[in-house]
């Protein structure tokens, strides 16, 4: 039974993602309807939707209220209008990953890309060739981000602190959340140029103009340069997506920008690294849909990244998150 339990898991998680999709939880409201009302509100096959409402009672998605569904409060945050709203990575997992995961053997057997044995290029060229994917993409990335902006506010001081720099931050996703806690604050996101552009719309969800107007987006290639003269560089979930030898690369653009930063700046890399079995499934999702050669890295190993790049780590912090917190400053002499 366990054995069917782990084959069919896949099922559920697309099972998920199409609820999502007709956005079953924000038409509940916290609320419970028959599958024949919300076959009507999502138009939809009344039979079929039942069965799939029915499906999702099994991992506790759903639960039944006579003849009625109602959303479990553990999945809340597959509402679009939650403030922890987790539906768009959902969506995102349980698609386009998922169907990257169709190359796992490939990458298994080779070390190479399942992403682009499956797609015949990598995931950040398939991102600029599919701008509907592109923008999930971003408002998935955002999902994860809130809460780590959240935790981060606990984890690091930014009283004093005035500019701030999310290298590869996406969307923002995590400056909302640090600008609205500190007024003073102002942010820059650099990343490329199509997320650039696409910045602020995917930004919506934020309702504070004062946060969004100090915000601003500079397109910007992370191997050879971003803004420099910060305060703060924010690394997150940045350099799991890359070898070794690229987060280097990627440590040293970052150095040479805070090289005009004034005396006391520093570099926040925040990483769900790679340490215990538990994190072997997120080490293979780099294997397969990252950079060729991806396999993760430990604490160990980013801070032997950071050194080579010319930093020093300051501290290492915790997050509930899962994420860790390697604070650094730019070595000198």
């Amino acid at each position: 039974m366990e054995i069917l339990k782990l084959a069919v898991s896949g099922w559920f998680a697309r099972a998920l993602a199409v609820a999502a999709r007709l956005e079953i939880a924000d038409i509940l409201d916290g609320g419970s309807m028959s599958s024949a009302e919300l076959a009507k509100r999502t138009e939809t096959d009344p039979d079929v939707l039942h069965r799939l409402l029915q499906m999702l009672t099994v991992p506790g998605v759903l639960e039944r209220d006579g003849e009625k569904f109602r959303l479990s409060e553990a999945y809340a945050p597959l509402r679009a209008d939650h403030p922890m709203t987790q539906r768009h990575f959902a969506i995102l997992a349980a698609e386009l990953y998922d169907d990257a995961f169709g190359g796992l053997m490939h990458t298994v057997k080779t070390g190479r890309s399942g992403f682009e044995e499956v797609f015949g290029q990598s995931l950040y060229a398939y991102l600029e060739n599919h701008p509907e994917t592109a923008e999930l993409f971003d408002q998935g990335m955002i999902d994860l981000a809130v809460p780590v902006a959240q935790c981060l506010l606990g984890a690091h001081d930014f009283s004093g602190v005035t500019t701030v720099v999310d290298v590869g931050g996406g969307s923002g996703g995590l400056l909302p959340g640090l600008l609205a806690a500190h007024p003073g604050l102002r942010g820059t996101v650099a990343d490329r140029a199509s997320v650039c552009a696409r910045g602020h719309e995917a930004l919506d969800r934020v309702t504070d103009q004062s946060v969004l107007e100090r915000i601003t987006f500079t397109p910007s290639d992370f191997f050879a340069a971003v803004p420099a003269g910060a305060d703060r560089y924010l690394l997150k979930n940045v350099l799991h997506d890359w070898t070794y030898d690229n987060c280097v690369r990627i440590l040293r653009t970052v150095a040479t920008a805070m090289a005009d930063s004034a005396d006391g700046a520093r570099l926040l890399v925040v990483e769900p690294l790679v340490e215990n079995d538990i994190d072997g499934w997120r080490a293979m999702f780099q294997a397969v849909a990252c950079d060729e050669g991806t396999i993760g890295l430990d604490e160990a190993g980013m801070r032997r990244a950071l050194e080579e790049a010319g930093f020093t780590v300051e501290s290492v912090a915790q997050l509930p998150t899962g994420h860790k917190v390697l604070e650094s400053s730019l070595r000198t002499g």
